[in-house]
């Protein structure tokens, strides 16, 4: 991160949720992946979905505690699609998914989700397919217990480590970009 991010990140409120979005979700909102997860505190609820009412974007909650909710951020028809495709469609199958649309492969993962947190079951290691990675490192995280990468950004590189750099470094942009429009006053209410 650059050096005038870091201050733009310095004089943020990193609490509000604007700044949540940018600091978290900007590779989400610059299109670059079909979703994201935000992990908010409860009050920003009504915020959220206020923010989101407007926009191509939807969301899913995934679970709340007390004072937490951990939310998925998504373009219906990116996941929808990137979920339909048969590399994606195959681990799912193979972690117990049916054949069915997103709302219930959403719905089923929630719960596992919510098994994790609150039982301690194995994690949904699948949870990276429904956040927009590259099959391949999901496949090869499930199948290393996540050992082994082969480099490590914003997910553990199994296969393909140039290409997988090069879009981290586009994910990195496209979050210093929305820090510098935000810092000039721009609102995420506009930006989205």
């Amino acid at each position: 991160m650059t050096k005038e991010a870091l201050e733009i990140i310095k004089k943020t409120d990193i609490r509000s949720l604007d700044a949540q979005l940018a600091l978290r979700c900007a590779p989400f909102i610059a299109g670059l992946k079909p979703s994201n997860l935000l992990i908010t505190d409860k009050t920003q609820a009504d915020t959220l979905n206020k923010l989101l009412k407007e926009t191509r974007f939807s969301s899913f909650l995934l679970y709340e505690c007390h004072t937490k909710m951990t939310v998925l951020l998504y373009a219906h028809p990116l996941l929808d699609d990137f979920i339909n495709s048969p590399n994606v469609r195959k681990i799912l199958y193979q972690q117990g998914y049916a054949n069915a649309a997103l709302q219930n492969l959403l719905k089923t993962f929630a719960a596992r989700y919510q098994d994790y947190m609150q039982r301690k079951t194995e994690f949904p290691h699948e949870m990276g397919l429904f956040l927009g990675y590259p099959p391949e490192d999901v496949e090869g995280f499930i199948a290393n217990k996540g050992k082994n990468c082969i480099y490590a950004g914003y997910w553990k590189v199994y296969a393909n480590p140039l290409e997988k750099m090069y879009l981290f470094q586009k994910f990195d942009q496209a979050k210093e970009a929305l820090l510098r429009l935000s810092a000039q006053g721009f609102r995420m209410c506009d930006l989205l």
